[in-house]
């Protein structure tokens, strides 16, 4: 009879549960989110015979538009440590850095020509991608989504415009990142409901993929755009 008893007891409890998430979430939405996967650095490293000093890796390769092209890293710099751990194999520096997240700002201890000096670099992303999630909605997070926001021209060359069917009267994080994850541009900007559109000046950007996000309130939107001019 107890267990009886204990079984009413749970499942009506599970019902009321139930009964008031359907409650405090009468509608669903579909937003857009951004995930970043796996922490880039953009650099090749190896281990040649010929150097002047006898620990770290050294870098063969810096690649272009990455967090170690616009941080400064230089072919034939040295890297001694990876925040504190000390890395001597080119293994031991891929696997360091794969133990971090996109975005984390991560220490390296560089040797170059003669002197040590420490380079604080947030990381980028791997791979980029942006997926569709349900979620219980509300008036500001239906303001961000696909329904309520349109971005065109596809692809643009000089201004990028971001219109609203509506808007919500406050303040707005806008920034755009490079494929890889590497922030180009950010600003906030305070938006009223007589301003349903945004420009955004993107012909000194160089051709290729970006991703822009609008962030308000801890919820974001985020669009792949096309650069391009031929």
């Amino acid at each position: 009879m107890k267990k009886l008893l204990f079984l009413f007891i749970y499942i009506a409890t599970t019902i009321q549960i139930s009964a008031q998430q359907d409650l405090d979430c009468k509608s669903i939405c579909t937003i857009n989110k951004t995930v970043y996967e796996e922490a880039y650095l953009g650099v090749v490293f190896g281990t040649p015979c010929d150097r002047d000093i006898d620990k770290g890796v050294i870098i063969i390769k810096v690649v272009d538009h990455t967090p170690a092209k616009s941080n400064g890293l230089q072919p034939y710099d040295i890297v001694l440590k990876i925040n504190d751990l000390e890395v001597n194999r080119r293994g031991d520096a891929i696997k360091a850095i794969a133990t971090y997240q996109p975005f984390d700002m991560v220490r390296f201890t560089i040797y170059r020509e003669g002197r040590t000096f420490i380079k604080t670099i947030t990381l980028g992303a791997k791979n980029t991608k942006i997926v569709q999630e349900k979620v219980c909605c509300n008036n500001t997070i239906t303001s961000l989504s696909s329904d309520n926001i349109n971005v065109h021209p596809v692809p643009v060359a000089k201004d990028l415009y971001i219109d609203f069917k509506e808007v919500i009267q406050d303040t707005y994080q806008f920034s755009i990142y490079m494929n890889n994850g590497v922030l180009v541009k950010s600003y906030k900007k305070q938006l009223s409901d007589r301003q349903l559109q945004e420009v955004i000046n993107v012909e000194k950007f160089d051709d290729g993929v970006y991703i822009l996000k609008i962030t308000h309130n801890n919820q974001s939107y985020s669009k792949l755009f096309v650069v391009k001019r031929n």
